[in-house]
């Protein structure tokens, strides 16, 4: 599986799009993990094929259980183009505990929300101090956290003052 996977990501970058998703498409079909998640891929953004969100669910959802936190994020995002907030929440947090650090910045903004789950300041502060201290996090990702814990610092800050 690993020449038609390496085949596959060769015809994605040379752009031949129909030619990849056919190659990821058989490699899925045994079993390949990062072939389920490009393949939930290409169905979610239409690459090579058309949009299908429900095949994407499902090759997303194959992917996960094999281990791939990417895959289990792909599931949140779809569930909040869904507008099922709870759901997403729960897959991000799925997510996370396969050492996500993006999906523990993603669960921060949910708690700070309070998009499908209470809203809680303290509960947003441990995923961001999560992702902080994670080693797998996207630069960007490690930014915003950053950022997020700056602004919830200082607005717990500011509301000490107030209240004093």
């Amino acid at each position: 599986m690993d020449e038609i996977e390496l085949r596959a990501h060769a015809a994605w970058e040379d752009g031949n799009l129909e030619c990849a998703f056919d190659l990821f498409s058989e490699c899925a079909a045994h079993g390949a993990d990062g072939c389920l998640l490009n393949l939930g891929y290409f169905y979610d953004e239409g690459v090579g094929t058309s949009v299908d969100k429900q095949k994407a669910m499902y090759w997303y959802k194959k992917a996960y259980r094999l281990g791939s936190s990417a895959a289990a994020s792909n599931v949140a995002i779809l569930y909040r183009e869904q507008g099922r907030l709870k759901l997403s929440a729960q897959w991000f947090q799925r997510s996370a505990q396969l050492n996500d650090g993006d999906a523990d910045v993603e669960l921060a903004k949910i708690y700070l929300k309070g998009s499908g789950v209470r809203k809680s300041a303290s509960t947003a502060k441990t995923y961001l101090l999560n992702a902080i201290a994670s080693t797998n996090i996207t630069p960007a990702g490690r930014e915003e956290a950053e950022m997020l814990m700056n602004e919830v610092t200082d607005a717990r800050q500011s509301n000490a003052k107030a209240s004093s």
